[in-house]
């Protein structure tokens, strides 16, 4: 179970996501770390930073007052939507989806969550499931958003196995349409993601948003740096835009949320190229 849930990071995750998943709305959605479809959004230190914070600033934006994330958390009073519920929220009963978690009580809550629609959920290896499904060439590569937000990104399940970032760059080299979630714990790692997924797959024209923040925004009481990062690839100029559009407006309604005294003081967003 996710137990971050509706934190900064998840901020930075789903704003996006539900965004694209609006805008070029894909036929497939397939998703190797799902978790719970949603969450009690119960308050803590950390989500009165994060969606709780969101919930009472974005309307004040003018890019963020007729976001999907946003018009998402108002239509659910009291509960977090995951990424799983963004999609068949977003997607309706037309999308396939695909779903994967290793913790049985997560896949337990996504097959409930999706009854009534066209949901295969496992409980096992995202990455290799996924592969697996992608190496079968049934679809179009293109009508497929896959997301991949992996707790560690190197984790190799078998000798064999790909790890989550080796599996992001094979799925952008394919043509599948990738949503790719980092993390990081210090200012030099800002950007990483781009760069390793860069360096597998050289030649495929990525976009990345970057969001660096004072760390115990996220984890009450660490000092100094935390970020996380989006990778999209396959991704159309105009969701590029929207997506850097947002992540500017995060940056603006993020200035009165300081840390004094801590380097960097307040989050702030960066396009990597």
């Amino acid at each position: 179970m996710n137990n971050h849930f509706a934190e900064l990071g998840d901020v930075w995750k789903h704003l996006p996501l539900a965004e694209i998943l609006r805008i070029n709305p894909p036929r497939q959605y397939w998703e190797t770390h799902a978790g719970s479809a949603s969450y009690v959004l119960t308050e803590s230190p950390s989500r009165l930073h994060g969606a709780l914070r969101f919930l009472t600033c974005a309307p004040r934006d003018p890019d963020l007052r007729g976001c999907a994330y946003l018009q998402a958390l108002r239509s659910l009073a009291g509960i977090y939507p995951g990424s799983p519920a963004l999609a068949m929220q977003a997607l309706g009963r037309s999308a396939r989806y695909l779903l994967c978690d290793v913790d049985p009580e997560s896949a337990a809550a996504l097959k409930t969550a999706a009854a009534g629609f066209a949901v295969r959920v496992v409980e096992g290896d995202g990455v290799l499931v996924v592969y697996h499904e992608a190496q079968l060439a049934r679809v179009d590569p293109g009508s497929v958003l896959v997301h991949i937000d992996p707790f560690d990104p190197f984790e190799r399940f078998t000798s064999q196995s790909l790890t989550p970032i080796e599996l992001a760059a094979w799925l952008a080299r394919a043509g599948y349409r990738l949503f790719y979630w980092y993390g990081y714990d210090c200012v030099e790692r800002r950007g990483w993601a781009h760069r390793e997924i860069s360096r597998i797959a050289p030649g495929v024209k990525l976009w990345c948003g970057d969001a660096l923040m004072p760390a115990r925004l996220v984890y009450p009481g660490m000092p100094a740096a935390w970020g996380c990062g989006v990778v999209l690839a396959n991704m159309t100029s105009l969701e590029a835009r929207v997506c850097e559009r947002l992540g500017r407006a995060l940056e603006r309604i993020s200035e009165t949320d300081v840390v004094e005294g801590n380097d960097p003081p307040r989050l702030t967003f960066r396009v990597i190229t």
